[in-house]
């Protein structure tokens, strides 16, 4: 994840408190330390470092509102936001996300539930070792054997060759962007600030990585 000196040059560039800035990137960077350090025992534990799930980032915005008000808010979704566009900067992190992306691109889109890899056991939603219900395999159709799981076996042993390495980031990484920040209900100032900034932005998420050695994709703009 970039570098907190990183997210507060951003978070000054967008005009935010700069207190505001440096609690957000405690919070959840280092959740625990914060909330034992401002008294909020009771929460120790319930986050984990760097958290997006929507209820941790709903509790999060919601103390930092009580402390900053709409810019503490604003604080989080940009520490949020910035974190999302350095993990698709991050050559590994990019390759397995495009690995999920193009798996979930082949999957059925009529499929209902879930069933457990090992046992008889079927789920109307995602839990641990559920993968979700097919007739067949998306890939071969079924020519292979039909199935009670994504992909048989023969075909999944070739979809991450599927997935080649880039040294660039492609039009998905826009797409895929647009879609988190609609699922975790981003702010639509941090959205403005973010389309209008974007070339900066990645700028400076590249030269922090750079700056701790780290190799950074091509964005393509």
């Amino acid at each position: 994840m970039p570098s907190h000196y990183c997210h507060e040059r951003i978070g000054r560039m967008m005009g935010l408190d700069i207190s505001a800035v440096k609690d957000a990137n405690l919070l959840i960077d280092e959740p625990d330390k914060w909330l034992e350090r401002h008294g909020f025992t009771e929460l120790i534990g319930l986050f984990r470092h760097d958290d997006d799930r929507k209820f941790a980032m709903d509790m999060i915005r919601s103390i930092l509102q009580d402390i900053y008000g709409s810019q503490g808010v604003l604080a989080a979704d940009l520490h949020y936001t910035v974190d999302y566009i350095e993990r698709w900067l991050d050559p590994e992190m990019a390759k397995f996300m495009l690995e999920k992306v193009s798996m979930s691109d082949l999957l059925p889109s009529g499929r209902y539930g879930f069933v457990h890899r090992y046992r008889r056991e079927w789920s109307a939603t995602y839990r641990d070792n559920f993968i979700p219900i097919t007739a067949y395999c998306n890939i071969c159709k079924g020519k292979m054997k039909p199935i009670n799981a994504p992909f048989c076996g023969e075909c999944y042993a070739y979809l991450p060759g599927n997935v080649k390495e880039s040294t660039e980031i492609t039009p998905t990484f826009i797409r895929m962007l647009v879609k988190k920040i609609i699922q975790r209900e981003v702010c639509l100032e941090v959205v403005n600030f973010v389309g209008k900034n974007l070339r900066t932005i990645v700028e400076m998420i590249v030269e922090d990585r750079r700056q701790r050695g780290l190799s950074s994709l091509y964005v393509r703009f």
